[in-house]
């Protein structure tokens, strides 16, 4: 009987582990996905940026040279 309650004492030790482990890696996958979704952000901004400066761009190189250029 003492080795069937060492074993049940073993098991709820290691349960516990696991759920602590479980509760830690989900608080990273969360922040990772706010930081994910941060960058996401960032990285349409930087896109819009860059298009805006490329259609400026290509907007000046329409526009001909005056005759006396």
């Amino acid at each position: 009987m003492d080795d069937l309650n060492h074993r049940l004492v073993k098991l709820e030790l290691l349960y516990m582990e696991q759920d602590d482990v479980v509760q830690v890696l989900n608080r990273v996958v969360h922040q990772q996905q706010i930081q994910i979704g941060q960058l996401e952000k960032q990285l349409q901004h930087v896109a819009q940026q860059i298009k805006k400066t490329e259609d400026e761009k290509s907007a000046e190189e329409v526009e001909p040279l005056p005759p006396h250029y």
